[in-house]
C-alpha cells in the first residue's frame, strides 16, 4: 500500500477506523476516516501525520500536540491547537526529556523536537528552564544498547538553543556564545568537508538565535559566524546582519575577512616554505 511514512494517520490508533490499534487493518472499510482526538476528518490518510501517532508517542497521549502535515514533504496543513491542556502538556513532555534519547520512528520530527518547536511557537516562558538544561545535554548521546537510526542530541540541542532564544532575546547570548563555535577547533580549515561536520546544525541554530537578540554581543557573534567554514551558516549570519547593520556595512566586514584569509594562506605558505628549507639542509 502507498504511504508517505508508516507513521501516518492511516496506521494511526486514533484513526477512527482502526478501533484503538496501530496498523493497516482499518484501510479496507468504508467511509470517511476521523481523527478521535482531533476531532479532524483526514482525506488523505496515507499523507497525513501528526507527532500524536503511536510510532513517536508511544504513551499513547491523547492530547493534540503539534500541527498536522500532509504530502510527502510533511508540510503544515493545520497547524496545532492552543489551549491550557495543550500548553501544560508540551511543558510537562519538555520537563520529561532527558539527555539519552530513545530510538524512534527516523522519518519525520521527533516528539521531543516538536514540543521544544511548539513552545516556540506559544512563546511559553514556562519553557525556559527545561531548555537551558537541554542546550548542555551532550550532543552525541544516544539510546542505550543498538541505535539503528543513530539517534543523538545534536539537532535537540541546536532547537533548544534557538527556541531559548525566541522566548529570552539577549538573555540567551551567554547561552548562543558557547555553542555557536562548538566543534570548530576539530575542523581542518583546508580540507573542510560539510559531511563531516557533525556539529554544524547546532552552530546554525545558535546563529539563527542571534535574530531574536539586539545587543552589540549579537552583532559581533554573527561577524564571527560569517567565518564559519560552513557555507549554510556564512549565509545565514549574514543574512540576519543585513538586516540589523545594513548591506553596505556587511560588505565592508566581507572584505577585512577576505583580506585576513589571504593574510593567513600567506603566513601559511611562508612556514611551509621555511619548514622544507630547514628540511634540506638537515636531511
Amino acid at each position: 500500500m502507498p504511504n508517505g511514512g508508516s507513521d501516518c494517520c492511516g496506521t494511526c490508533w486514533f484513526n477512527s477506523k482502526n478501533e484503538g490499534e496501530p496498523g493497516y487493518h482499518g484501510s479496507t472499510k468504508e467511509g470517511i476516516v476521523t481523527c478521535q482526538i482531533r476531532n479532524l476528518e483526514i482525506e488523505d490518510p496515507f499523507y497525513t501525520y501528526c507527532i500524536n501517532h503511536p510510532h513517536h508517542n508511544s504513551n499513547r497521549i491523547k492530547t493534540p500536540l503539534g500541527p498536522v502535515y500532509s504530502g510527502d514533504d510533511r508540510q503544515i496543513l493545520i497547524e496545532s491547537p492552543d489551549n491550557r491542556e495543550v500548553r501544560d502538556s508540551l511543558i510537562e513532555l519538555l520537563q520529561k526529556i532527558e539527555e539519552i534519547p530513545i530510538n524512534e520512528y527516523p522519518i519525520g520530527r521527533g516528539l521531543d523536537e516538536e514540543v521544544i518547536i511548539q513552545v516556540g511557537k506559544l512563546e511559553e516562558k514556562r519553557a525556559v528552564p527545561s531548555l537551558k538544561r537541554i542546550t548542555n545535554f551532550d550532543p552525541f548521546s544516544q539510546p542505550k544498547g543498538e541505535n539503528p537510526f543513530k539517534r543523538n542530541r545534536i539537532i535537540t540541542v541546536g532547537l533548544a538553543i534557538e527556541t531559548l532564544a525566541k522566548l529570552i532575546k539577549d538573555e540567551a547570548i551567554p547561552d548562543i556564545k558557547r555553542l555557536i563555535n562548538i566543534g570548530v577547533q576539530n575542523l581542518d580549515s583546508r580540507n573542510y568537508d560539510p559531511k563531516k561536520d557533525e556539529l554544524a546544525p547546532i552552530r546554525y541554530h545558535a546563529t539563527r538565535a542571534l535574530k531574536y537578540c539586539s545587543n552589540n554581543e549579537a552583532i559581533d557573534l554573527l561577524k564571527g559566524a560569517m567565518c564559519d567554514l560552513h557555507q549554510e551558516i556564512k549565509a545565514f549570519s549574514r543574512s540576519i546582519l543585513e538586516k540589523k547593520i545594513g548591506i553596505e556595512e556587511v560588505l565592508r566586514i566581507e572584505q577585512e575577512i577576505k583580506l585576513d584569509e589571504v593574510k593567513n594562506s600567506n603566513h601559511y605558505q611562508e612556514n611551509e616554505n621555511k619548514w622544507w628549507e630547514f628540511w634540506k639542509k638537515n636531511k
